[in-house]
């Protein structure tokens, strides 16, 4: 016990390993960057393929056809592609999540090319999917090839992981912040500072080279106008919207994949071809909600259109979304959750703009809000929402409105019962797999846990803490200090404790300290 505090110890404080931690971020900000970067450049080269060849269609019968056996070969080659490397399937961030908590160890370059490419297939199929949730999974399996190039730790491993993940969401949306924010809020969920340093390292190099590459302009650049305070009220009603719409968009998400599940003898290549076929026809129909949703965001910025039009391509959106991610194909949620977002914004201010008499110009406040809003109905990341907005949109002045608006659309659904999306879908991944846990050569791995108010084992000795016996609590930070745990040692609300777990026992182990921690008493 006392060998493995040492060692535990000679690594969190020595300045080497955190030197070398540090070197190794800047190359996950590199590499990482890159991938998101060249995926970023491929899927927007191949959204202008899709429309440039519907703007030439013109009812032309040979076009038309050709476009659907088009359609119907990627399909064939998507399902190809995902028979060969099953975990490029959906969104990438719940199977990062599993990476992370120990129930998948995926191969960091097949991944890689199968998400990229596959992400080529969908948008030249115009499917309604977006890059960021695979742009998290390509910068996570980019930071874990880093890692088995310098052969580290498990825990090292993870740590890159997390790092390249940040520089998904950082290079996909120029936002280094909204990059930090996400992993702890949504994928660590825990406050690790030499984690935290070297993603904030990481998340600046890849938002050079993403800037270097796109330019240094804000994704959004909308009118900036404050909402009087004596309309704040409208602020509370849209919250409670955006919650409810958050919740409905969540169960039916959850509920068209039981759908596609439920049709007997539905194999991949026959259900990629039904959503090929029918994305081509929407694109035929209404090519305005084709693809993640870049083209609707941009009808936005140019003029926003009446209410009935902004209702039909709300509606229609939110049902093609659902649609298309319910199927498994390669791609996200994250641009479609903020372009209906900001149709919800843009609907609600058509509303309630002439009703109050308020300035025309505010319907771009609305819509900002909104965005941040809805973000925050179905992840349930209220601070990533607020921070990713701001960067965005390239103003704090909405912060307070945005706040309120988060806020309220977090409880919502939270007291409706409805589960933040990706954590639905996280725990739907691990029931699926078909594959049993392999075991690996027997490496440590060392978790790090927050303390919570909530936890009933505040004041209580380590040693009547029924940890898992494989587990050992190694060190405690408190007040910035590190602490030695011995098993008199009591914990308090905040303690940072690091748990050392053999890499085979870690997915079941974490999971019950999960418990543990956040105040389940057995």
């Amino acid at each position: 016990m006392k060998e493995v505090q040492k060692t535990f110890k000679s690594i969190v404080e020595n300045p080497r390993h955190i030197f070398k931690l540090t070197v190794q971020g800047i190359l996950v900000g590199i590499f990482s960057g890159l991938m998101v970067c060249l995926y970023r450049f491929l899927l927007n080269g191949s959204e202008d393929i899709l429309r440039g060849y519907l703007s030439i269609i013109n009812s032309n019968v040979i076009y038309i056809v050709l476009f659907f056996v088009f359609l119907i070969v990627l399909a064939l080659l998507t399902a190809y592609l995902m028979r060969w490397e099953s975990d490029a399937r959906g969104s990438g961030i719940p199977q990062v999540n599993a990476e992370l908590k120990g129930f998948m160890d995926v191969n960091w370059y097949k991944t890689l090319f199968a998400k990229i490419v596959g992400g080529i297939f969908t948008a030249l199929g115009g499917l309604s999917l977006g890059p960021e949730g695979p742009s998290v999974q390509i910068g996570a399996m980019a930071g874990k090839g880093v890692s088995k190039i310098f052969k580290e730790s498990k825990t090292d491993e993870l740590r890159l992981v997390l790092v390249g993940s940040a520089v998904g969401i950082t290079a996909a949306f120029n936002a280094p912040m909204a990059g930090v924010i996400f992993i702890l809020e949504e994928i660590n969920h825990g406050f690790d500072k030499t984690l935290v340093f070297v993603a904030l390292v990481s998340a600046i190099v890849s938002d050079f080279i993403s800037k270097m590459i796109f330019g240094q302009s804000t994704i959004l650049s909308f009118p900036v106008a404050n909402i009087p305070l004596s309309s704040y009220w409208l602020l509370v009603l849209l919250g409670v919207v955006l919650g409810l719409l958050g919740y409905l968009y969540n169960v039916g998400m959850i509920k068209a994949e039981d759908l596609w599940a439920k049709i007997p003898n539905l194999s991949l290549e026959i259900k990629f071809i039904i959503v090929f076929v029918v994305s081509g026809i929407i694109a035929l129909i209404m090519p305005e909600i084709s693809d993640g949703g870049h083209f609707m965001m941009g009808m936005l910025d140019v003029a926003v259109p009446s209410l009935g039009l902004l209702l039909i391509y709300f509606v229609a959106k939110a049902l093609f979304s659902i649609f298309s991610f319910s199927s498994g194909a390669p791609g996200g949620i994250f641009l479609p959750i903020l372009v209906l977002g900001a149709y919800i914004g843009a609907i609600f201010a058509s509303i309630f703009i002439p009703i109050c008499g308020l300035e025309s110009v505010l319907v771009y406040r609305f819509i900002i809000i909104a965005m941040a809003g809805f973000f925050t109905a179905t992840v349930r990341s209220p601070i990533t929402g607020i921070v990713l907005l701001s960067e965005m949109s390239g103003s704090t002045e909405a912060l307070v409105s945005m706040l309120l608006v988060c806020l309220i659309a977090y409880v919502v659904p939270t007291l409706l019962g409805n589960e933040p999306i990706y954590e639905s879908l996280l725990e739907r991944l691990l029931n699926r797999r078909e594959e049993k846990f392999t075991p690996e050569p027997s490496r440590h791995v060392l978790s790090e846990y927050i303390v919570p108010l909530e936890c009933k084992y505040i004041g209580v000795e380590i040693k009547n803490i029924p940890f898992p016996k494989n587990s050992i609590v190694v060190s405690v930070i408190r007040n910035g200090s590190y602490v030695i745990a011995q098993e008199d040692f009591q914990i308090n609300y905040g303690d940072q404790i690091h748990i050392l777990t053999d890499v085979n026992d870690f997915p079941y182990a974490n999971r019950e300290i999960e418990e543990i921690i956040n105040g389940k008493k057995h």
